[in-house]
């Protein structure tokens, strides 16, 4: 059987977690794993002394007959630990584990539970007990530390656990930060290494591996690089080695530089020389064709079996600019300079062209990595790796596709707060060479893109360029406390197109714009920016100069200077030198600040409205699943669990859709009077996307009707600005808003705790003055489950 789930421990390690099975191969793995265990292990799981597991133990861990789930722990074909549960009742099962001691205190107990408890409440269990010896401290903690509310009761020196299975926001929390932690650490041997191979290093200087090579040399790297060359002594003057076993130190990573078909043989040679990362530059994967994919899920397999992380196939390579742990493992032809901007690609060739841009934008790199077919390490890990860099203070990331889009919302909603991600993402449309079917999946799937990094607070660039014209600003001037522009001009012409610009994008004018003429330019500039700067009612000053004179233009950059040095850097400054500069972006640097000039004033103002949008996010408290009167969950639950039909998925008619409704505070009325119509009449559709998961879609009825779509779960902040967003524009009643919100709150929470709904549709809803109107429902229920 395959993996259920790729599995990180607390020291960085992979390993596999799937369910078990009754074979040959499994049994004696288990038998291996208490063969191993100390007896007080074994007395603390069996509850009396045992000299060996039996065959009929192994009966009971792994033959449930429909009564029960077993996950094993796999690495190196070897079971590192095991978690089963048995039902003892409808809704409760008895859950027990048993860790290999030798790697206990690494979360793995932990990560079992968390498994278990997502497969059983799915099947409709509503809580775990436990009964565990009162001297077994360590698998006590293992369920205090679960985020899971514990219920304990001392029996006769025997404490019995009990775990309702509802998920908390305390047990979110805490099972995302096991698993940053653990991600973080697994990914260090990519950007931290102390020894590096490079597997194909060749002495021809026209060959990938050579320039590699030379790369990683020049870096400078600190630690020690070793060529792997099967013919050469030395390569670039660096004795070479034969193979990766050949190496005399343990390697920590391995970079891979040879043709596809050589690629199998060298991991096989990796994995013997108990390498902890791979990188492998190779392109020809599934990248290319079903051959290719093949193979790669072939080494991905392999290497994840060792519990050995893999950047690529297809990359080109990764960097980091720390000055203690400088390495340039890439094809770009040198280290960028050093800054606080992470940037991860899933186009390689690009990645590289994005590195030489953000030198020539003046944008500094802490580090840099090329995903290529993400084949195992995604934007996902490379996200919880940055996290908590202290090197990394803004993410930007290329991206062609999601692998895990739910993952990713997660994530990037948690990092958003603390850290700025920009984001291109490309495809949003299909060429007519693709079909209508590809167009329709495109147009989807970009509905749900928009919808997930709206709700997350990402940046979305449209192209490179603004990408880095917002990354600029980003990293050099404070955030704005709300909209308000003051434009200071010497031309009109230009303070025209910048009002323009500055309207479209949504922000606000702090006054008419101050045109200074041509006469006393550095004077006027310095004087009216200080008042600017000062001035309570400006969140943010433009400043536009269209030089008649080099002496003119030197005398304006140093009247900003100066006025920013004496009033300080309290709030955006930006400015647009037309027909100066030699780069996308210039800077008027003082001791401690620059300030980003712009060729264009269109593209001052386009970074600034996406620079103020990010700041009245963050603003923003992060967003919460709030408790909401009158949501009976477990019974609507149970009701959609006793019409599922054991055929087909099926819908269940309005009726029945009413009562499920009902049992989440959503009242149903099949026919409305005219005082019961409200201010706003709706329709509502939620369905299941195989890639984002649950996707909530309103429209308002209306002359110029538009549709608004969110991810589902919904928090407070979502629901808010899913209701703001449809009223906008709107004659509405001031409570509107906040009954929308609860209604959009109600109906995500049904769709997200009773999972057996894979269609919601509300053909008709009206907000009302003190509650909302269901006038016509229904929602298709999954398949009951065999």
């Amino acid at each position: 059987m395959g993996a259920l789930a790729r599995i990180i421990l607390r020291d960085g390690r992979v390993a596999d977690l799937r369910e078990a099975e009754d074979t040959a191969q499994d049994r004696a793995m288990l038998h291996e794993l208490f063969r191993h265990a100390s007896a007080d292990d074994l007395y603390f799981r069996f509850f009396h002394m045992i000299k060996e597991v039996g065959e009929q133990d192994i009966d009971r861990m792994i033959l449930s007959e429909g009564k029960g789930k077993s996950l094993i722990c796999v690495s190196q074909d070897q079971v590192l630990g095991i978690g089963h549960y048995i039902m003892i009742g409808d809704a409760t099962a008895e859950v027990a584990f048993f860790v290999d001691d030798r790697i206990q205190g690494r979360g793995l107990g932990t990560l079992l539970l968390e498994h278990l408890a997502q497969i059983a409440w799915r099947r409709g269990l509503k809580q775990f007990e436990a009964y565990v010896l009162s001297d077994n401290r360590r698998m006590l903690r293992v369920f205090q530390d679960s985020g899971y509310e514990v219920h304990e009761k001392q029996e006769s020196g025997v404490i019995h656990l009990v775990l309702p299975l509802q998920q908390t926001e305390r047990t979110h929390a805490l099972q995302e930060t096991r698993e940053k932690l653990a991600t973080a650490a697994s990914l260090r041997p990519f950007f931290e290494p102390a020894v590096v191979a490079v597997v194909g290093a060749s002495r021809d200087s026209h060959r990938l591996g050579h320039l590699l090579l030379s790369h990683v040399l020049a870096g400078p790297f600190n630690g020690v690089v070793y060529p792997v060359n099967s013919s050469a002594k030395a390569v670039l003057g660096v004795r070479a080695y034969p193979s990766v076993q050949d190496v005399p130190d343990a390697v920590d990573l391995a970079v891979i530089v040879v043709a596809r078909d050589q690629v199998q043989s060298v991991v096989d040679d990796c994995i013997e020389a108990g390498v902890k990362a791979v990188l492998i530059t190779s392109a020809g994967f599934s990248d290319k064709d079903e051959e290719g994919a093949t193979l790669e899920q072939e080494i991905t397999a392999k290497l994840r079996r060792h519990g050995i992380r893999l950047v690529g196939p297809n990359s080109l390579g990764l960097l980091n600019t720390h000055p203690e742990k400088q390495l340039n493992a890439s094809f770009a032809p040198a280290l960028p300079p050093s800054g606080k901007v992470a940037i991860a690609s899933q186009s390689g060739a690009l990645g590289i062209a994005i590195l030489d841009y953000a030198s020539r934008m003046g944008v500094g790199v802490s580090s840099f990595a090329s995903t290529g077919n993400k084949a195992d390490v995604s934007s996902n890990d490379l996200l919880q790796y940055w996290e908590d860099d202290p090197a990394t203070a803004m993410i930007l990331l290329y991206l062609e596709s999601f692998g895990n889009p739910r993952k990713f919302s997660r994530i990037a909603r948690r990092l958003s707060q603390r850290k700025p991600i920009l984001a291109v993402k490309s495809a949003r449309t299909m060429d007519s060479a693709f079909g209508a079917e590809s167009r329709q999946q495109s147009l989807g799937d970009e509905i749900a893109v928009q919808a997930l990094f709206h709700q997350t607070g990402i940046i979305r660039a449209d192209t490179l360029q603004e990408l880095f014209d917002i990354a600029a600003l980003l990293g050099a001037v404070p955030l704005p406390h709300g909209n308000r522009v003051r434009v200071i001009t010497n031309a009109a012409g230009a303070a025209v197109i910048t009002v323009d610009a500055i309207e479209a994008v949504g922000l606000q004018l702090a006054g008419p714009p101050v045109d200074l003429g041509f006469d006393a330019l550095g004077q006027r500039y310095y004087d009216d920016l200080s008042a600017a700067l000062v001035d309570p009612s400006v969140d943010a000053v433009i400043v536009l100069f269209i030089p008649v004179g080099i002496s003119e233009a030197q005398g304006v950059s140093d009247a900003i200077r100066q006025a920013v040095e004496k009033c300080g850097l309290p709030k955006p400054v930006l400015a647009n030198f037309l027909m100066m500069g030699h780069g996308p972006i210039d800077y008027i640097a003082g001791s401690s600040f620059r300030i980003p000039v712009y060729p264009f004033p269109e593209l001052a103002v386009r970074a600034l409205g996406q620079l103020t949008r990010y700041a009245e996010y963050q603003r923003q408290p992060l967003g919460r699943l709030p408790d909401l009167a009158d949501t009976h969950l477990e019974e609507a639950r149970a009701l959609a669990q006793s019409w599922q039909s054991a055929r087909e998925s099926s819908w269940i008619g309005p009726v029945r859709a009413s009562q499920l409704l009902d049992l989440v505070g959503l009242r149903s009325q099949l026919a409305l009077t005219e005082q019961d119509q409200g201010f706003c009449r709706l329709g509502v559709r939620s369905h299941m996307d195989p890639l984002f998961g649950p996707i909530l879609t309103a429209t308002a009825a209306s002359k110029e009707a538009s549709s608004h779509s969110r991810l589902i779960p919904l928090t407070d902040r979502d629901a808010a600005a899913f209701a703001q967003s449809l009223l906008k524009g709107r004659q509405t009643a001031p409570f509107c808003a906040e009954v929308l919100t609860e209604f959009f709150l109600r109906v995500s929470r049904l769709v997200d705790e009773v999972p057996e709904i894979m269609e919601l549709e509300i053909d008709e809803a009206w907000i009302c003055h003190a509650d909302s109107k269901v006038v016509s429902a229904n929602i298709l229920l999954e398949v009951r489950p065999s």
